[in-house]
Parts: C-alpha cells; structure tokens; sequence
C-alpha cells in the first residue's frame, strides 16, 4: 500500500532514534504505519491541545502543544515528551546541508512535478543556498538551490517541464 504521506518523528531523550510515520488511508479512521507497523488511529479534538485518540480499539487522552512548526510538547499518562517532526522534502533538505558536497553536482527530480520557474543559465555563478529552479509537486512550489558554491554548467530545464525523480535538471561545478 502506498503512502499518501510520509514523516519521520524524532524525540529529544531518544536523538539517535527515528520513527518513520507513513498516513495509509485517510477518513474517519487513519489507517498509519510506524516503522511498518500499522494501526487504525481515530481521533477527536477536545480544546486547544487535548487530543482523543483511540488506537487499535484502545482510548488514549493526550495533550499535544505545537510550539513551532515541527515541534511538539506531547503528555500521554503522566509522560513527557517532546517530539520533532518532519516531512520527506524536508528531510531531504536537511540531510543535503548537513553533507559537505564538493566537486560536480548534478542536480536531479527528487519528486514528480512540473518546473515553474528557472532562475538560471548556464555560465551563471551561483553561491551555495542560492535558489535554481522551481519545482512543483503535489500542488506545493518546492525552490531547488545550489548545493555549492559554483558556476551552472549545464541546464536540462525549462518552465513548464514535466519531471520525474530521478530526472536530471542541471549541473553545477
């Protein structure tokens, strides 16, 4: 069964531990993987953070505070914890700038989508973090940037582009 989404949770007293969250089926029950093994969740909302949640047939009263995009303050029982959260781009993004890449970039689709905007050409210089392309998918403008600082080599794109992952998109040295 395919994903019609993905999050990967990491909690502050566990950093080395990470749970892939995978949203099976949506409706009035979610049917969820966590690190493939899937629950049928329902849940309700009763106030600003205490969230009903039955799992599995079993009721769980959980208090769930956002304090910022990806974090949050979760109670269950009398236990704390804090968990962050991200999406798959995000993920990518994030293990992308924590590698140091040198040397030709070849910049490829990581998602399906359709290319909107084109920043550059080649022979461009580009610094590291600088944006490249536009790319969307799933409705949502996903900006490309450079993984290094460079000159654009090649340009594989053009507006309104249809990709697929893997496809390649451009190259910078």
């Amino acid at each position: 069964m395919k994903a019609l989404a993905t999050y990967y949770a990491t909690l502050n007293d566990l950093p080395d531990t990470e749970f892939k969250v995978e949203i099976l089926e949506d409706g009035a029950v979610k049917k969820i993987s966590v690190n493939g093994t899937v629950y049928d969740v329902d849940y309700n909302v009763g106030g600003d953070t205490i969230h009903s949640i039955i799992m599995n047939n079993r009721s769980h009263g959980v208090q769930i505070t956002a304090l910022d995009n990806s974090t949050y303050e979760v109670m269950n029982k009398g236990d704390y914890f804090l968990v962050n959260i991200v999406d798959e781009l995000k993920k990518m993004r994030l293990a992308r700038t924590k590698s140091s890449v040198i040397g030709r970039q070849v910049i490829t689709a990581q998602m399906p989508g359709i290319i909107s905007k084109v920043y550059v050409k080649p022979g461009d210089e580009v610094k590291a973090g600088a944006p490249l392309c536009v790319l969307v998918a799933m409705k949502m403008e996903n900006e490309i940037r450079s993984p290094i600082d460079g000159t654009v080599k090649e340009v594989y794109i053009g507006e309104n582009d249809k990709m697929t992952v893997g496809d390649k998109m451009l190259v910078v040295e």
